[in-house]
């Protein structure tokens, strides 16, 4: 947990949660990507964050810890936490940043420039209490995907909310193309010091159970999150499948 007395801190803190299990990919943190282990290019490429003052790999695996640490990067053990929002809370409260960012330790194909217009964002209003990245539905077929998160804005580019389900609803006769009313989540958050430590205070809230999307609890109890539309979404590793599409994508822009 953050304590109250750091609540003043100054900087930047990048925190990539990884763990070992997963159920569609068991120890892909530690899989090969041109040589190195995946967490491994992800902090490699989160090295290049200009805005950043630290970027820290979270794992409560030693094997994950020795791969990153034998890479030369920073790694911290943390307890066994169920989300990985909770593991960045452990790590934040040992450093002293006023922004934290989660970065999943999945896409080493990231694009920096929008991990650093989100810092920006953050350290240029700081009323906001979070910060997200989303982009353009490419079609009504992606849109309808369940897997897929959309977020609708207000008028300043806030989030009102977040669902799995195809929001917003079409009314009958009316001529609008709803997919393009909505923008697809890419699970990159910045956080605001205090914000985090408010957000771990609290208890789950009804519609983040319902859809199994923590950002509906900061929703539900009055937190900002300003949504920062990128052009496309990052490539994540949830199968080996996706691993072999990240390797094709990784030697075309590295000429490897």
């Amino acid at each position: 947990m953050v304590s109250e007395s750091q609540t003043e801190a100054q900087g930047v803190l990048v925190v990539i949660p990884a763990r070992f299990g997963s159920t569609r990919f068991p120890g892909k943190a530690l899989a090969d990507l041109e040589g190195r282990p995946l967490i491994v290019r992800v902090a490699e490429n989160a090295a290049s964050i200009v805005r950043a003052d630290k970027v820290i790999v979270a794992t409560d695996d030693a094997r994950i810890r020795d791969a990153v640490l034998d890479a030369g990067y920073t790694c911290e053990m943390t307890g066994d936490h169920s989300t990985g929002t909770d593991r960045i809370g452990e790590v934040a409260s040992r450093h002293e940043a006023d922004i934290i960012l989660n970065l999943q330790g999945d896409e080493p194909l990231l694009d920096n420039r929008d991990v650093d217009r989100l810092i920006s964002t953050m350290q240029d209003d700081p009323a906001l209490d979070m910060a997200t990245c989303a982009h353009p539905f490419a079609d009504a077929a992606s849109w309808r995907d369940p897997n897929n998160v959309k977020v609708i804005l207000d008028g300043q580019g806030q989030a009102l909310y977040f669902s799995r389900a195809p929001i917003p609803g079409i009314f009958p006769g009316a001529e609008i193309q709803a997919h393009r009313a909505a923008m697809k989540h890419v699970g990159i958050y910045a956080f605001r010091r205090t914000a985090l430590l408010r957000f771990l205070a609290l208890d789950r809230t009804p519609l983040e159970r319902a859809e199994g999307l923590e950002q509906l609890r900061a929703l539900e109890n009055g937190m900002r999150i300003k949504v920062l539309e990128i052009a496309n979404a990052p490539v994540g590793v949830d199968t080996p499948a996706d691993l072999d599409i990240v390797r094709g994508m990784w030697r075309q822009q590295t000429g490897s």
